[in-house]
């Protein structure tokens, strides 16, 4: 009986692929509750983004004998109050902008047909001449008339339904802005005390520090490099004759928070600005290529300055999360992105199980 009992007990089966496998199934879960659950998401990634921006200044009035509630009340009081004054003062800019937007378009769309004319001729020339110009006509379709007004009630339910959702979302993020800033750092406390050993209590403390420290300082790296590119540009723009040069470097500064999509929006509404603005296609030019210019020397020169050894980040990796944040949650992904990458590589730099993560965010 011992023979047989020894005879059933086999010898221990190697590690399979299955651990792979339900880590990759597990990820992938977690890629679909994140794109399916975004309006639950994306708020609190917002809110939690800019409570690392405004905690310490909470914790700043803390040290002056500021309760931790009345000083996020405060402060997000001071945030809105700073935003509405700024959108108040730049509202008539702004309004006069949007009225001359139709015009502006339909006068870069005639231009832009006009240039597109010799193109044309040169592929009807090359075509056979057994194709005639009545034929060519015939295959065209009538226009369809459209009556006066139609589809104006579903473009106007279309613009009051994404800017009721933009207020609810926008009040949403305030709350939960108000909330996170008011527990103060209640959650950490209650972190570090369900922890077991000393040492994951005093990692959790640093990972949390210094993943707050890190998002602090790039939105507020980025802000001023985008005061400094939104006053040259508009600037440039008011010296080439643009209009409104004070709503192309107010669109500066706020595109430029969002990695690689700002800049291209900004490039194509100077293309179109240009071509409403000035006949010569050399002149019409010229303000895309200053504002992409202006761009290049920012990113190479003045970044890595005020950046310094604080972020590096890989460009590969910073492009990499731009598109996959912005397919999950679209241009809030994107300005989270780089938030994210950040603090993605500080988990890689101190948690040994994401080292590999690190390395692929590192330069």
């Amino acid at each position: 009986m011992v023979t047989e009992a020894r005879e059933i007990e086999a010898p221990p089966i190697p590690p399979s692929q299955a651990p792979v496998s339900i880590k990759i199934i597990a990820g992938i879960l977690i890629v679909a509750a994140l794109y399916l659950a975004r309006e639950f998401f994306v708020p609190l990634a917002l809110a939690a983004t800019f409570h690392a921006l405004f905690r310490p200044v909470v914790r700043g009035l803390e040290r002056l004998k500021v309760p931790t509630v009345v000083g996020a009340t405060i402060v997000v009081l001071g945030a809105l109050g700073l935003v509405a004054a700024a959108g108040w003062g730049l509202s008539g800019p702004a309004n006069d902008f949007v009225e001359r937007a139709p015009q502006s378009l339909r006068s870069a769309r005639e231009k832009l047909s006009r240039l597109g004319r010799p193109i044309a001729r040169i592929t009807d020339a090359s075509k056979p001449q057994g194709s005639s110009q009545g034929q060519a006509e015939s295959k065209s379709p009538a226009p369809i008339p459209v009556p006066s007004g139609a589809g104006g009630g579903s473009i106007y339910i279309r613009v009051l339904g994404g800017a009721t959702a933009l207020v609810s979302e926008t009040v949403e993020i305030v709350l939960l802005l108000l909330l996170m800033l008011a527990a103060g750092d209640v959650f950490l406390r209650k972190l570090v005390k369900v922890l077991p050993s000393f040492n994951d209590k005093r990692t959790a403390a640093e990972l949390v520090h210094n993943t707050e420290g890190i998002v602090a300082r790039y939105l507020l790296a980025t802000a001023l490099i985008n005061i400094g590119q939104g006053i040259a540009v508009g600037l440039t723009m008011w010296w080439i004759g643009i209009p409104d040069p004070l709503i192309w470097g107010l669109l500066t500064f706020a595109l430029e928070f969002i990695p690689y999509l700002g800049g291209a929006t900004m490039v194509g509404l100077l293309l179109i600005t240009g071509f409403t603005s000035f006949d010569s296609v050399g002149h019409a030019l010229l303000a895309p290529a200053i504002y992409l210019v202006i761009t290049t020397i920012q990113n190479n020169a003045v970044s890595p300055y005020v950046y310094g050894g604080r972020l590096k980040l890989s460009p590969l990796a910073v492009l990499v999360f731009a598109l996959f944040w912005w397919f999950l949650w679209g241009v809030p992904g994107v300005f989270l992105s780089v938030p994210i990458a950040a603090t993605m590589k500080a988990l890689g730099d101190q948690i040994p199980r994401l080292a590999a993560v690190g390395e692929f965010l590192g330069e």
